[in-house]
């Protein structure tokens, strides 16, 4: 625990993860803090996360698996996976791996993260004001800033830390410029016709993103069809750079290469009766029925169809589930390492209140958790 003291009133804009990560890393350092929610209890959106169950890091955690490298690799090589989780231990969680590096807690739910927090923030007396929202941050010539709420009437405070998540403007006024916020991390709305009868089905495949003929990303894995396009992780984390138009290349078999798959057709097609049993075996009946309906009897264009199963990206579907919000408060005007204003000091900024996004599989969470954590500990100090 830290034991260096402060008496600094610091007051955090948002009690979500970062907020609350922020809150338990200020008042250890003996800083009075209060946190301003604008649902009616902190964590709400925390609850959902992992679909209930809080993945919360992952071992594979990179500046490469975001869209600033250059700016998160300053803090998260401070505040990487084993740093966060001696934090998350310390505060009585008990974090559990699975076989692909993500972590979650042990008990497999996210009311077991959202918990320890809460008890870590009423640990250090850190005061939650609910159905609170702040509308002005404004800074006061004889130091510090009040804030302006819409319910509770007016806050000051030394510091003040914004981690309002995604769609927050609240540092404009204070000459703080925004990238556009737009839904990220959602499925992929495709053509259909391809795909036709396939939703609700999952496939293990590998896929490539290409935009006139050069590829832009690619990724392996599981995939979900769905009635308007594609969805699972591989979908998601293909959509943070997925523009319509694009060709989305799904290989249906990436342990096999072409060549091995020619001569496996032709032996299957010699044991078979019928063309509709070629694929039995291999793929769900679902799957080998589109892929030999597109295939049209020619072998060869099976073959190449399994290997390379085209669909032509539309747009971003389901976009009001987004798992988070691209966009956000520019991050040139921001220490990467405390996340302090340049342009205003003693004001922060965390999570999804800035321009930073990650892949899925705990790159967000992680980014919400170690921003509040480097936030809170620079504005108590």
């Amino acid at each position: 625990m830290e034991d260096m003291r402060s008496p600094r009133r610091v007051v955090i804009v948002g009690g979500g993860a970062g907020g609350l990560a922020a809150a338990v890393a200020a008042g250890r350092l003996g800083a009075r803090v209060s946190i301003l929610e604008k649902a009616n209890r902190v964590g709400k959106k925390l609850l959902k996360t992992g679909n209930g169950r809080c993945n919360l890091s992952n071992r594979n955690i990179s500046p490469e698996g975001y869209n600033c490298p250059e700016f998160v690799a300053t803090l998260l090589s401070r505040i990487g996976p084993r740093e966060l989780l001696e934090w998350f231990a310390e505060l009585g969680l008990w974090p559990c791996e699975d076989e692909e590096g993500r972590v979650y807690p042990r008990s497999d739910t996210a009311s077991s993260v959202l918990d320890v927090l809460r008890l870590g923030c009423a640990d250090v007396e850190a005061e939650e004001i609910c159905s609170t929202e702040v509308t002005a941050i404004l800074p006061r010539s004889e130091g510090g800033f009040r804030l302006l709420t819409r319910e509770s009437g007016e806050f000051t405070a030394d510091r003040v830390i914004v981690s309002a998540g995604g769609g927050t403007a609240l540092l404009r006024p204070l000459g703080h410029r925004y990238v556009p916020f737009t839904p990220a991390l959602c499925p992929l709305k495709t053509d259909t016709d391809p795909i036709r009868g396939l939703s609700g089905l999952r496939v293990k495949c590998a896929a490539r993103l290409t935009r006139g003929g050069e590829e832009i990303a690619a990724e392996q894995g599981e995939l979900l069809f769905r009635d308007h396009g594609v969805s699972g992780i591989m979908a998601l984390d293909l959509s943070r750079v997925a523009r319509p138009g694009d060709r989305l290349s799904l290989d249906l078999l990436p342990e096999a290469d072409l060549h091995s798959l020619r001569t496996w057709i032709r032996s299957r097609r010699g044991l078979v009766n019928e063309e509709r049993e070629v694929l039995t075996g291999l793929f769900h009946r679902r799957v080998g029925e589109a892929l030999l309906r597109r295939a049209g009897g020619d072998g060869e264009k099976l073959c190449e169809l399994i290997k390379d199963f085209p669909l032509t990206v539309e747009g971003l579907a389901d976009t009001a589930n987004a798992q988070v919000t691209r966009g956000g408060a520019e991050l040139s005007a921001f220490d990467p390492l405390t996340l302090e204003s340049r342009l205003i000091p003693g004001l922060y900024c965390v999570g999804e209140a800035l321009d930073v996004d990650g892949r899925c599989g705990g790159f967000n969470l992680h980014w919400a958790f170690a921003s509040g954590m480097a936030a809170g500990r620079s504005a108590a100090r």
